[in-house]
């Protein structure tokens, strides 16, 4: 009898284990299509799509509230919704959030900002930034901040100087920054220049990456 008993706990326990693991697998697979799908309406422009799906009961059961917030504040940005970016970022940034966390919400809220040309939120997530340990973000924010919202040439030698020891398909985004400078300093000529030069470097970088995908 006693033996019996085990072997019936021990199909029990097992039946157990099966059933979970299947809707384990099963919920996973509904998370994966479901984020799936939410994505691609972002990319796709379905922002009305988007919304529905989002605020629905099944997806708020599927999801933490942080993913929500994450997915939330990507529609704002792509919306250009500034005042629902914002409510969602101060969300965001109240919850506890890991360094690397921090980094992606900071500059992307960061460009975000400095898209619309809003000196004082871009200039509020710069500080944030600068609390940061990732000195080459901090430093990459702080040129942007200069160059789109102060207007200044502080970083122009500096930009210069590194063309001097880069290749020519890594050049790109210093040659823009450059051609901004320059037209912050109404010297259109060098402003053109630099633009194409820029173009060009960066078509060269489309071109290898697009030999990359063909091998």
């Amino acid at each position: 009898l006693l033996q019996k008993g085990f072997i019936y706990i021990m199909r029990t326990i097992a039946i157990i284990i099966v059933v979970a693991l299947v809707m384990f697998t099963i919920i996973n697979t509904l998370k994966t299509r479901t984020y799936k799908n939410l994505v691609s309406y972002l990319q796709q422009g379905k922002i009305k799509e988007f919304n529905q799906k989002i605020d629905s009961r099944s997806v708020k059961l599927l999801f933490p509230k942080s993913s929500l917030l994450d997915l939330k504040f990507n529609a704002a940005i792509v919306e250009q919704d500034k005042k629902a970016a914002i409510k969602y970022l101060e969300e965001l940034c109240e919850m506890p959030l890991t360094t690397s966390q921090k980094e992606n919400y900071y500059m992307k809220a960061f460009n975000f900002f400095i898209g619309l040309k809003d000196k004082k939120n871009s200039k509020k997530y710069l500080d944030l930034i600068n609390e940061l340990p990732n000195d080459r973000m901090k430093a990459e924010a702080n040129r942007v901040y200069n160059i789109y919202i102060l207007k200044n040439d502080k970083y122009l030698k500096e930009l210069l100087e590194e063309l001097e020891n880069m290749e020519d398909r890594q050049k790109g985004v210093n040659e823009y920054l450059i051609s901004i400078i320059y037209k912050n300093k109404h010297d259109l000529e060098n402003a053109k220049k630099y633009e194409e030069l820029s173009k060009k470097h960066f078509a060269l970088v489309d071109a290898e990456t697009a030999e990359k995908y063909k091998k």
